[in-house]
């Protein structure tokens, strides 16, 4: 299960869109993931951080429909681009993968509010994120491989939270946490980070 915690003006935005994620009935169950939506090139952006590594996904150019289906997105999104960072061969370790994640993001529920710790790195991987954009390629990422490209910048820098001692890579904290979820189990279908774009009219 997916505990998604929003920020004020990401959960108006979904409220708007007519989403309806349920609350969570204890803030201490789920797979703890933070999204907060910032404008970027006059275009909703929304950044949704993963507690534990504070791995980022960024979502570009978010229009009404995608945040009225915000879980699915989210969800189908998540499990795309752990396949493809994991880079693991198929069929066989890329299946098992994928039916981890799946199991994990098999439904999410929500809570407003932003831990102050999280929000930081929120707001650090937008700083990063709008000079990328505006100084280097001066647009926003216009595919999901572009997307994940700019993800994978802003992820593979040098984070630290307080009370550590040392520094650390989100992406290689996430991947080494999805590798650890390899078990023997059942296949699932191989998912294209592409395919996750369908239906958001790009």
């Amino acid at each position: 299960m997916i505990h998604l915690h929003t920020s004020k003006i990401f959960n108006d935005d979904l409220i708007k869109a007519g989403c309806r994620i349920p609350p969570a009935e204890n803030k201490n169950d789920g797979w703890h993931w933070y999204a907060h939506r910032i404008t970027l090139m006059r275009k909703k952006c929304v950044i949704v951080m993963e507690e534990a590594s504070r791995y980022a996904l960024l979502f570009v150019g978010m229009k009404k429909l995608d945040f009225a289906q915000f879980e699915k997105e989210l969800s189908y999104r998540i499990v795309a681009e752990a396949s493809d960072l994991c880079d693991l061969p198929h069929p066989g370790p890329n299946e098992q993968l994928i039916a981890a994640v799946e199991q994990k993001c098999s439904s999410v529920v929500f809570s407003q509010g932003l831990g102050r710790s999280v929000h930081a790195h929120i707001r650090h991987v937008a700083r990063e994120m709008e000079l990328h954009v505006k100084f280097h390629i001066d647009r926003l990422p216009e595919s999901a491989d572009e997307e994940f490209a700019l993800g994978l910048r802003i992820n593979d820098t040098y984070r630290k939270r307080k009370g550590d001692k040392d520094y650390f890579v989100p992406v290689k904290i996430w991947r080494d946490s999805l590798m650890a979820l390899l078990t023997p189990q059942a296949g699932s279908n191989v998912v294209n980070l592409d395919d996750y774009r369908k239906g958001r009219g790009k």
